[in-house]
This record gives C-alpha cells, structure tokens and sequence, in this order.
C-alpha cells in the first residue's frame, strides 16, 4: 500500500515509516516546514516520498492524501511556537483538512488511524491525574484543558464522527507518554525523568512544595516523588517501539476499524520501586518527598489486547538497554526523534 504518514519525521512517524517500509509498503511523509531540522530524516530510505506542507493549508493536504491507501494522521501543534488559535487551527482544523480531502480523494480508503492522547483523561481540577484503577476508554473526561488536551480530543471526535456519518474506515489510538530510548538519557547519561534537579527548578518558588525545597541540597540526584497523599508516583509509559507495534496492527487488523483504543506500553513506572532500582544502576543517592501535584494512574490496555492483539515489550530494563547502546553509537534499529524547530 502507499501509506500517507503525516508528522512522518517525528519520534512516532519515523519510526512507523520504517516498520511500514519493512513490511512492503511505500510511505508518503508530510511535514511541517517549520521543522527544517528533521525534514530530511526519512532521506536515505528507498520507497519514501517527502511533502512538504502545512495542515492548515488544504491545497496542501490534498496533495498529500491524493492516491494513498491508509492514511496515519499524527502530525499536530505540540509543545510548538503556536498560541491557542493555531493549536486549534492545527489540531482542529487541519484535521478537517485531511477528513474532507480523504472524502473527496480517496473514497476506497484502507484505514484512518488517528493519534490522541492520554491527556484527555485529565480532568482540570489539580488532581486530574490521579486514578485508583486502570483508565479505561469510556473515562474521558467532561472538560480538557487548552490548547493541546482540549484541541486532540476535538480531533478525535471528528474523526470518529466521520466515521459514523460517512464511512471513513477510521481507528483512534490514544497513546500514553511516549519514551524513545535515545531520549531517556541525558547529556550526562542520567535519566532525566527522575532526576531532582528538574523538579527543585519547576516548583522553588511555588506554595506547598516545603518538602522539594528542603532536601534540596544543590547537587544532583534522583528523586522519589511522592503524590500530596504520601503515594508514590506511578505512571505507565509507552517505548516507541510498542507505539508502532499498536499502530500496524490498527492498520492491519479488520477489527480496528470504529474503535478507540488506549495504546501503552510495558513501563509502568512506580516511583518507589523504579527510584532506587536506578539509584543503584548509576551510583547516585535519592531524596523522598512530596509534590504539589498528582501523577498515579495506569492505562487499560484490555480492549487493544483482546481485539487486535496488541502485547507490550518493552519495560524499563529494555529501555535502557536501548538508551545505553544508542548511547554508544550502536545501532538498535531505531530512528533518533533529533531536535524540533532546530
């Protein structure tokens, strides 16, 4: 099939392209052209056609959509120079732009895959992200935030009414926080997600954080984090390479289409557990204490295992086997994310 990928340079799209380019397939990328800095990522892949253009742009979106098979819409407004109209123009409208030029362009479409996010889970009130059991699908939640929570689910729910209204053979994949190997590492070879000097910096000089600015000493080390409550942190995220497993088989697997699925991984991170097993692996002591903020939920992954059967490899030790060799230069076969709007 010729497979439309668009954000086909990020830390999902380049990595999905080659598993697709291993399976046979021929990939279209579409890219932001204010992304100069991994334009050109897909460059020495056979079978990968380059486009570069704008979803906001529909002259541009129909160029990309015309004469493919499967369309993977990941591409958006993320962490970006972008103010919340054109968070909304991006991730709202451009996902019009490409429902309304699949319609016109490719009627026998394969399959739409679309990419949303945990975040629509996460109620506004200052614990949002904190569940006693697993997240299932039908726990959205009533309001989301602006701009990116709120302008996802917008998308999501357009490309699900597509497929009510017209047919669009259409599959929404939420994902959880994504890990790619080459980024849990920092400069100096350190997990950056449980370093502490990161959290002293983010909370110094905010109201109940007594026990962050306290054990702060001024050297580096890991920290517990522990939710307002006493509980530790816990969290599930998702390697990358588990992302693109999910991702093929929404587009391979005939039961995909007109479902929502949460697409996580095998690293479910519980700060009480995960701190001092790394505190030991890299000789660096660990602090204890509270947060102001909530992080304790997990995602339910039963309705992708049971239907497409999705299986999660990954967990922190594969991690970091990957981060390490990469680290080394070696080649672990997956693609670096790089650096965006470098």
């Amino acid at each position: 099939m010729k497979i439309l990928i668009t954000g086909g340079t990020g830390r999902v799209g380049a990595n999905l392209a080659k598993a697709l380019l291993d399976k046979g397939h021929d990939i279209r990328s579409f890219v932001y052209p204010g992304d100069q800095s991994r334009a050109h990522k897909l460059d020495s892949f056979d079978r990968v056609e380059t486009i570069e253009g704008d979803l906001r742009n529909l002259a541009d979106v129909r160029r990309a959509v015309e004469g493919v098979d499967a369309v993977y819409h990941i591409a958006a407004a993320f962490g970006g120079p972008f103010d919340n109209r054109e968070y909304l123009e991006i991730n709202g409208m451009g996902t019009i732009n490409v429902l309304e030029s699949i319609r016109e362009l490719t009627p026998n479409l394969h399959r739409l895959v679309y990419a949303s996010t945990e975040a629509i889970y996460w109620e506004n009130p200052y614990n949002g992200r904190c569940f006693e059991a697993p997240i299932r699908e039908d726990q959205v939640a009533r309001y989301q935030t602006m701009p990116y929570f709120l302008t996802k689910w917008i998308g999501e729910e357009l490309v699900m009414s597509y497929h009510r209204q017209y047919g669009l053979p259409s599959v929404t994949t939420r994902f959880a926080t994504i890990i790619e190997p080459g980024e849990f590492l920092d400069e100096n070879g350190l997990p950056h997600l449980f370093l502490f000097g990161p959290v002293y910096e983010q909370f110094k000089d905010r109201e109940g954080a007594e026990e962050i600015k306290a054990q702060w000493t001024g050297e580096e080390q890991l920290l517990l984090s522990r939710n307002p409550d006493g509980r530790p942190f816990r969290q599930v995220y998702a390697d990358v390479r588990d992302i693109v497993q999910g991702l093929v088989l929404a587009l391979e697997r005939d039961e995909a289409v007109g479902e929502v699925f949460n697409l996580g991984g095998a690293a479910l991170f519980d700060w009480s557990e995960t701190v001092p097993y790394l505190a030991e692996r890299f000789g660096l002591g660990y602090a204890d204490a509270r947060r102001p903020d909530w992080n304790y939920f997990e995602l339910d992954l039963t309705n992708i295992k049971q239907k497409l059967g999705f299986e999660p490899k990954h967990d922190l030790a594969s991690i970091l086997d990957a981060a390490e060799a990469m680290r080394r230069g070696e080649d672990v076969g997956i693609i670096p994310t790089g650096v965006r709007f470098g």
